[in-house]
């Protein structure tokens, strides 16, 4: 059974060093050759740091992954029960040193992945309510809601006249630098009556 070990630096050249000796300190004997580094900022998912889809794809069943900090394994709550699921489903091991030497992997109703995955659930339910509250206030106050539209009053009036002059969908976004679909829906929702040719998408 291989024991792997991964670090990521996040930029910062002592943590490779430091998370050995603390690993060594721990009991574990490290393979060098079965150690693999990021320097990846810790915002990046996991799919996004290449050492630890290394990892993952080397690890087989029976091995154990070894990190010194949860956040290594992905970038929220989400993402790192994503990655413990995945070894999970290789029935590997993983062990996180700020943790205990408990396994991450382990099945059941209490087990780690589980209140992870709860964890997850109530880090989006309320990231969901703060939402819906914000947009409750802006309401309450008159604030514009929703991202801001690509197009100022007076390109959508220009885009409308330059539908109703024959230009076609494509041409006028175009020209517009946006996208086939905001034309679409400005056209869609103008009460103007459109040319033949302005429907040509």
């Amino acid at each position: 059974m291989t024991l792997f070990v991964y670090i990521n630096t996040a930029g910062h050249h002592q943590a490779r060093e430091s998370d050995l000796i603390e690993i060594d300190a721990a009991g574990f004997l490290v393979d060098m050759g079965s150690v693999l580094v990021d320097q990846c900022s810790n915002a990046l998912v996991s799919t996004a740091r290449p050492a630890l889809q290394q990892v993952i794809r080397r690890i087989n069943p029976g091995d154990t992954l070894v990190v010194a900090r949860l956040g290594y394994l992905g970038n929220g709550v989400g993402d790192v029960v994503s990655t413990l699921s995945r070894l999970a489903a290789k029935r590997a091991h993983a062990i996180c040193l700020d943790s205990g030497k408990n396994d991450l992997c382990v099945n059941g109703d209490d087990s780690p992945i589980r209140m992870l995955q709860l964890a997850a659930e109530l880090e989006r339910d309320a990231k969901r309510a703060r939402a819906l509250d914000a947009a409750a206030i802006a309401k309450q106050v008159g604030a514009p809601q929703g991202r801001p539209a690509s197009l100022s009053a007076l390109q959508r009036q220009q885009a409308l006249s330059a539908l109703a002059a024959g230009s076609t969908v494509t041409a006028v976004a175009r020209v517009f630098s946006t996208s086939r679909q905001t034309i679409i829906r400005l056209r869609d929702a103008s009460p103007r009556p459109m040319t033949t040719r302005d429907n040509v998408v």
